[in-house]
């Protein structure tokens, strides 16, 4: 009885893991007021490394396209308004990264991990905006997506439409967006080619601190 009980919970939270919806903590510092979209020009940061090799970065398709659905104009180095540059990482979950101080709030630490369901992964983007010419950093934002799939680039959807769901983020310093599956690129109206498919944004709420 105790193992049919056993099976019978597995598969119940099986399947409420496979229907819940996606979900991104944001955390954003900075000025970037929304009424400058409307006449920005930016550029994309690169390594020379990355210029060399002269292909595009899993990132960037999607970072232009919701880029410019916030009315943002990629323009050329001399006349960019802000220079954007892009981290992205992902992890196990259960490798920990500590910093010395979490400015405007900390992420809860990770919970218990059931090992039936597989590793947790953590997926991180982090977005900078530079002020040209001085170079200062305007905005930062910070999104990040957990879930159980190894495929880094599965999630990058997700980070760039939860770090653009309200670009500036203002009124608090973390965030947190629900976001339901991609529908089909052809569906979508602003997606560059090349570019996979957006989520679209349910919800975005403040966290309480």
């Amino acid at each position: 009885m105790k193992v049919l009980m056993t099976i019978c919970t597995l598969s119940t939270l099986a399947a409420l893991a496979g229907c819940a919806g996606a979900s991104a903590d944001v955390r954003a510092s900075g000025d970037l007021s929304a009424t400058d979209a409307a006449a920005a020009t930016y550029r994309l940061a690169r390594t020379p490394a990355q210029d060399d090799a002269g292909e595009p970065l899993p990132y960037e398709p999607l970072l232009r396209a919701g880029l410019a659905q916030r009315g943002f104009k990629e323009g050329s180095p001399e006349a960019a308004h802000y220079l954007v540059s892009a981290a992205w990482a992902s992890r196990p979950a259960d490798v920990a990264v500590s910093t010395a101080s979490c400015t405007g709030g900390c992420v809860p630490s990770e919970g218990p991990s059931f090992p039936w369901f597989g590793t947790r992964y953590v997926h991180t983007l982090t977005l900078r905006f530079f002020a040209l010419p001085d170079g200062h950093e305007a905005y930062k934002v910070s999104a990040e997506k957990r879930d159980r799939d190894a495929d880094a680039q599965k999630a990058l959807p997700y980070l760039v439409a939860g770090a653009l769901a309200r670009l500036p983020y203002a009124g608090a310093p973390q965030w947190r967006v629900k976001l339901k599956e991609a529908a089909p690129a052809a569906n979508q109206t602003g997606t560059q080619a090349g570019a996979p498919a957006m989520p679209d944004v349910i919800s975005v709420t403040p966290l309480a601190q």
